[in-house]
């Protein structure tokens, strides 16, 4: 397994315990860090990329499970694409637009992006210090970074927590 696919499957890992967090359930349908758009959005948007990922190894669902996602059913979704992303890594068929199983670092680099999105969207609603959120994110993007080795994509992401303007209550 190349080492960019291995930090995508780190990543959405992490993306996947994001979603399962109730903090994330209760902030589902209030606003995010992207104008007009709601937590929900946010985190639909990185299930469709993982959902795109899994079509790419030709091993996911071409649409949504459900049409009106709610929180749960889209962390449901999301750990399902993942476990048949993970399937497919240690012993699945290889083919499919993403030759041999490989994962092209801009599909890592957008996965890191949303899950900073998502990550931010709900730590503005969750009453912590800016200090704390973005420990905690650093540390997920740490615990990622941990299985993979490093990958410029999570340095980047953590960067970019470390150097960010606080979105989140004090």
């Amino acid at each position: 397994m190349t080492e960019t696919r291995s930090a995508f499957l780190a990543c959405a890992s992490v993306a996947v315990r994001l979603l399962e967090r109730p903090e994330l359930a209760a902030a589902w349908a209030l606003p995010s860090v992207h104008d007009g758009l709601r937590v929900r959005d946010v985190a639909t948007e990185l299930v469709r990329g993982l959902r795109l990922s899994a079509l790419d190894l030709g091993r996911g669902p071409s649409v949504p499970s459900v049409l009106r996602p709610t929180a749960e059913s889209t962390a449901r979704e999301a750990r399902l694409l993942v476990e048949r992303l993970e399937q497919h890594a240690v012993g699945g068929p290889a083919g499919g637009p993403i030759e041999g199983g490989h994962v092209p670092a801009s599909r890592l680099a957008s996965l890191a992006a949303d899950l900073e999105d998502l990550a931010l969207s709900v730590g503005q609603h969750v009453d912590v210090s800016p200090t704390t959120a973005r420990a905690a994110l650093e540390l997920l993007v740490a615990s990622a970074r941990g299985a993979t080795g490093g990958v410029a994509a999570l340095d980047g992401l953590s960067s970019t927590l470390r150097s960010a303007p606080a979105v989140v209550r004090a």
